[in-house]
Parts: C-alpha cells; sequence; structure tokens
C-alpha cells in the first residue's frame, strides 16, 4: 500500500468553533501594534498634526523593526510594485479580470 494513507489522524489542537470564538482576529491580520499607530496617526492628521512629526513617528517604528512601518515607508520612498492586469465586459455583461503573471 504505498502512496496512500487510510490511517486518519485527529486534527493537531482544537478546532474554530462556528460563530463567535475569541481566538479568531476579527480586525483581520494587523497586530495590536499596528492598530494603536493607525488610529493614532488618523488621530493626528484629523487634528492638524505636523507632518514631519508624523513622519518621525513612522520612522521610529520602522527603525525598531516593524515590517508594516518599513513596508509604509518603501512604498512611500519607491512607489508601489505594479501588478499587470487586463481585463473587459463579456457579451452578458459581465465584469473578467485577468493577473498577467510574468
Amino acid at each position: 500500500m504505498t502512496g496512500s494513507c487510510s490511517a486518519k489522524t485527529a486534527p493537531k489542537g482544537r478546532p474554530f468553533q462556528k460563530g463567535d470564538d475569541p481566538r479568531r482576529n476579527k480586525q483581520g491580520a494587523r497586530s495590536k501594534e499596528a492598530q494603536s499607530f493607525a488610529e493614532r496617526f488618523a488621530n493626528a492628521l484629523a487634528s492638524g498634526g505636523d507632518p514631519k512629526a508624523l513622519a518621525a513617528l513612522l520612522w521610529e517604528k520602522a527603525l525598531k523593526g516593524q515590517p508594516w512601518a518599513v513596508e509604509i515607508l518603501l512604498d512611500r520612498l519607491i512607489g508601489k510594485v505594479s501588478q499587470p492586469v487586463s481585463g473587459g465586459l463579456t457579451v452578458d455583461g459581465h465584469l473578467t479580470i485577468e493577473v498577467i503573471k510574468t
């Protein structure tokens, strides 16, 4: 019996519960620190914060090695990498989008 496995193995850990499970991250993949930063940054922008102070706040997080801060800085400094796509409407009115892999 090579190449197949007939024995069932028990799942590792405890499976998620249906509905509300406290282990589920409802805010997406952002860390608590990234969420806190985003709130402080938005509040500073709304209150007419100093652009240099806002940039310094982001720079401080990037220097501490926060990957989300480094990503934001790189996006602003060198620009986001473009992803070529093509698309159009079909005869029945559906939109088609195709990601072009290079």
